[in-house]
């Protein structure tokens, strides 16, 4: 860590070449040291050497009789790859199938990985208990051991592809990039390739008598009962590259898609500090102004044309779909099972952004005629329509797909031969169809009608809409999977109480499978635990929120402000999200608010995702705006209900909540007195083109200005209070050149005695370089107790 003011080298300086064991820390200022004894909880207990949390479990399937869920996982404190598991939901036990010793005949290397990590693992525990120094330097000299070496480490790889056959309790998965056979009754893995080349994407033929997998170039088919390999993609077209496919439940029909590459696209520079001198490094960056490269295929293929005995007809796919690049971004989505039951069709969805153009398309194989059953006009997030996601109805006469016609993501049921469309589900909240049950009465989806900071598992009548809820505690349900009649399911479910981790729902029943995180070790310290609230901004739309209230809190105390905040897109993710412990937003907040007593909230504005089209699409043509309306707002709440000082309202942010921190300081400087932005994005032209044209603001090619007038840089000059920056020097998505730009124009304009740059020299996105994550929180903390301390009742409001 650089840090650019004498003041903040002095409050931040972690660790010095002169330190000795018996020193302490030199971060532990004692003012911080007073408040966290009085306290009972240190921030180095929030980063333990020893992590709270392991690995979950992953690559869930149940098999076709609905009694075994297959899943790969490791143990907490395993090193190497994650094993296969089978539960048996009937029976309720547990069972693992593959481990070093069974899986190490197959890989030579798996003994030496094995005794490597013993290795490890010893020094690890020895230096549980040692000086801070001992641990960093042994920290160091790992790092510099990986940088020099020539060779990979001999690894224990984890298993993936996991999926089982169609006519008994078989499994297949991948090991190492070959593929494996496992017959449940016998319990003994079977190679079925070892290759130098990797086999993914592995799947069963329908008729259970092979399998399919992927490999450079192509998909290829197995049959048991012959040495014999097809490989089943038919040539392209010149130029353009295999990238994936789908099989039709009879397998005899294929769906490929493919890429042709658009020649090199535009490069930029950054510098790197690892050597002697700085050396400068490219990486490909596609900016506002310029095209998109490449071209993007869709093909079907029908296969009974060609046999290992002769091959008929021209050999030719059929091209349904085509992306040429250029200006508009297009795309395509498509399920995971988009054939309709007879093999005789395909169904898939389209989207041009520019022209906000989304499609619902079926391909008659046979006919060989595409037919539009849908169009719609998206008016929320950009990502939305690629998250259509069709399919077939289990009669195959209709397909249901997601979509944000009514203002919010919902499932909607679409008849070809009306191309008409109405919804299943309805409401002000979001909705994810999962699957329909095998009499097509009921859709299985998961949904936050609840509550928007949970996700539950619903049952939906296909004929009223009517939602009943199949989930049982209070909490978020990701990953679900579901046997195939709909009485079981999987998930990984978490709340502010319960770490994510693998459950079965049986009927009434809800049973933890795994426990995949240190014993104990996270309720020590998750003793404050936070809760949800909400309010309305200047527009009557309901804002969401969870905050921590410090120990002894009054409504009449005026305690300072910590709002953590994001502000931008994710997807279907979200920050107010019951059961993430998101470092900063859950783990520091509630150590400020425990420690030095104060109000801390995370808060998701308009601009978030997950809450409708009206937040989804906020940020365009005025990128972060409706955020700061929405965070002062919820200052004036917060004000008013919660004993907070109106005059230490802090905010902190992380890449687009980086630039959402700047802009809140920037152009609402009466209500936000000091922030901590880290590695926001400040010039939006030299942004990613994707992004950018998508979130930000429509761009005419060669006309980069036309998102610089959304730049920080032409709002730097308003800033009144403290602000801290932080990036990482080789970060390659938000370039580290942002921060420094908008550093220069603070120094210009004389703000330089009210900022403080902290920077990672080989920090990427997320840092992770010489500064890691616990002490890039004892900086924000130095910088928080250097401007304000921790709270004391009665105090004035400056310090």
């Amino acid at each position: 860590m650089l840090c650019f003011s004498a003041a903040a080298l002095a409050a931040t300086l972690s660790v010095s070449a002169l330190q000795t064991p018996t020193e302490p820390p030199l971060n532990t200022h004692p003012v911080i040291a007073s408040a966290e004894r009085a306290a009972g909880l240190r921030l180095d207990d929030l980063f333990p050497r020893k992590p709270f949390f392991g690995r979950g479990a992953s690559g869930t399937e149940w098999s076709k009789n609905g009694r075994y869920l297959a899943f790969a996982w490791a143990p907490y404190g395993t090193k190497g790859g994650s094993d296969l598991y089978v539960y048996d939901a009937q029976e309720r036990k547990l069972r693992r199938l593959t481990s070093p010793e069974i899986m190490g005949r197959h890989d030579r290397n798996v003994a030496k990985a094995m005794e490597r990590y013993r290795k490890d693992q010893e020094e690890e525990d020895r230096l549980q208990t040692g000086t801070d120094l001992a641990y960093r330097e042994w920290r160091l000299k790992k790092q510099e051991e990986d940088e020099k070496r020539k060779e990979p480490l001999p690894t224990y790889p984890s298993v993936s592809d996991i999926e089982w056959s169609p006519k008994g309790d078989e499994l297949l998965f991948n090991w190492g990039g070959d593929v494996f056979r496992l017959d449940l009754s016998e319990g003994i893995a079977r190679r079925l390739t070892r290759t130098k080349e990797s086999e993914t994407g592995v799947r069963w033929l329908p008729d259970g008598d092979g399998y399919t997998f992927q490999r450079t170039g192509g998909v290829f088919r197995v049959r048991f009962a012959t040495s014999a390999i097809e490989q089943l993609n038919p040539e392209l077209p010149t130029g353009v590259g295999y990238t994936g496919y789908r099989l039709s439940p009879d397998g005899t029909k294929l769906m490929v898609t493919g890429y042709k590459g658009g020649g090199p696209g535009r490069q930029v520079d950054y510098l790197t500090y690892r050597d002697r001198f700085a050396t400068a490094k490219k990486t490909d960056r596609g900016v506002a102004d310029d095209e998109f490269k490449g071209e993007s295929y869709v093909f079907l293929y029908d296969l009974t044309q060609d046999s290992l005995d002769e091959v008929k007809g021209e050999g030719k796919p059929w091209e349904v779909w085509k992306w040429p690049g250029g200006k508009e971004w297009q795309q395509i989505s498509v399920s995971r099972e988009p054939w309709s039951p007879d093999s005789k069709r395909l169904v898939f969805g389209t989207w041009k952004r520019n022209a906000r153009e989304q499609e619902i398309v079926v391909a008659d194989v046979e006919a060989k005629k595409l037919k539009t059953i849908y169009k719609g006009k998206p008016e929320g997030e950009h990502t939305t329509p690629g998250m259509a996601d069709p399919f077939f109805t289990r009669d195959g006469q209709k397909v249901i797909a997601l979509l944000d016609a009514s203002g919010y993501r919902h499932a909607w049921l679409i008849n070809p031969a009306t191309e008409g469309a109405e919804p299943i589900t309805r409401g002000d909240f979001e909705t994810y169809p999962l699957k329909q049950s095998k009499d097509g009465r009921f859709l299985f989806v998961t949904s936050q009608k609840e509550d928007t900071a949970r996700m539950d598992i619903y049952r939906v009548e296909m004929a009223t809409g009517r939602m009943e809820r199949i989930t049982k505690q209070d909490g978020f349900y990701a990953d679900p999977a579901m046997t195939e009649d709909g009485t079981r399911f999987a998930a990984k479910f978490s709340n502010w109480s319960n770490p994510n981790d693998l459950v079965v729902l049986d009927g009434t029943r809800e049973d933890r499978v795994v426990e995949s995180h240190r014993p104990g070790a996270f309720d020590k310290i998750n003793t404050l635990k936070p809760k949800l609230f909400t309010y309305q901004n200047r527009l009557g739309q309901n804002v969401r929120g969870f905050m921590f209230l410090p120990p002894n809190w009054k409504k009449t105390d005026k305690r300072p402000l910590m709002i953590y905040v994001y502000g931008g897109p994710l997807g279907t993710g979200k920050s107010v999200q019951e059961g993430a412990f998101n470092t900063t937003a859950y783990l520091f907040n509630m150590y400020l608010a425990k420690v030095f007593g104060y109000v801390t909230v995370t808060i998701d504005p308009r601009g978030q995702s997950g809450y409708g089209n009206v937040f989804g699409k906020a940020n365009y043509e005025q990128p972060g705006k409706a955020q700061v309306e929405d965070l002062t707002d919820g200052v004036k709440h917060l004000v008013a209900n919660y004993g907070v000082d109106p005059q230490k309202v802090a905010i902190n942010g992380w890449s687009f909540g980086g630039f959402q921190t700047q802009m809140c300081l920037y152009t609402a400087p009466d209500v936000f007195t000091l922030g901590i932005a880290g590695a926001g994005p400040t010039e939006w032209q030299n942004y990613n083109t994707w992004y950018s044209t998508g979130v930000i603001g429509p761009v005419p090619t060669g006309k980069p200005e036309d998102l610089d007038k959304y730049s920080l840089t032409n709002l730097a000059k308003n800033l009144r209070s403290p602000l801290m920056l932080l990036h990482g020097v080789e970060d390659t998505n938000v370039l580290f050149q942002d921060t420094v730009k908008v550093y220069r124009k603070l120094l210009q304009y004389g703000r330089g005695p009210l900022v403080e740059l902290a920077i990672d020299p080989t920090g990427g996105h997320g840092m992770g370089g010489d500064m890691d994550t616990r002490d890039r929180h004892a900086i924000y903390l130095a910088f928080i107790n250097k401007w304000w301390g921790p709270y004391q009742s009665g105090q004035s409001a400056s310090r």
